[in-house]
């Protein structure tokens, strides 16, 4: 029988798992990049931080992120940047618990499309715990040497994994809610509309 340790050091699966990770990090910033004021407004919106400090937050959150991606696309700083992603997901899974028992379902996530509005739920905790054990794998094990197969099992893998991710991403969108406002949040981030 194989071992748990075995089977986390097998190459293909640290390939499948720093590339899914890479690609999910890198997939968040182009929407955040692109309208910095509306994702600040969500970071405000979770009313974890104070509404003045969200601009700072957003922007610790980015360059986080890009830290992470640059950071897993490098052998030599790739356990790194998993225990960096693993940080960041550990933080943005209990953000969203925190709304989710306050019982606060119709803000934006926040992870993908800063101007539309994806719903939170129960479905970000399990897709966050997953990218948490992928990201903490490869932090915390060696893999074994990787031959050719086990790059291609681990590609085609992560590519699996990152449409079948955007699929549930897709399908969660309601386009009923397609701009982030702000829920009256008496520290609203300056220059976005209430």
């Amino acid at each position: 029988m194989i071992s748990a340790g075995t089977l986390l050091a097998e190459p293909a699966l640290h390939i499948a798992s720093w590339a899914t990770l890479a690609a999910v990090f890198a997939l968040a910033l182009p929407g955040k990049l692109k309208d910095f004021p509306a994702f600040a407004a969500t970071v405000a919106n979770y009313r974890i931080v104070p509404a003045g400090a969200s601009p700072a937050v957003a922007a610790t959150v980015v360059v986080g992120e890009l830290a992470v991606v640059g950071g897993l696309l490098l052998p030599a700083s790739r356990a790194a940047a998993a225990r960096l992603a693993a940080l960041l997901l550990a933080i943005f899974t209990v953000a969203i618990a925190v709304n989710l028992v306050r019982g606060r379902r119709t803000i934006d996530c926040g992870c993908f499309r800063s101007l539309i509005r994806e719903r939170l739920g129960w479905s970000h905790i399990a897709r966050n715990l997953l990218l948490l054990a992928a990201a903490l794998q490869v932090a915390t094990i060696a893999p074994n040497p990787a031959g050719p197969l086990d790059l291609a099992l681990g590609a085609v893998a992560a590519a699996t994994f990152l449409l079948l991710f955007l699929a549930g991403t897709q399908l969660a969108f309601d386009p009923r809610h397609d701009v982030v406002p702000n829920e009256g949040y008496a520290g609203a981030v300056p220059g976005r509309a209430s």
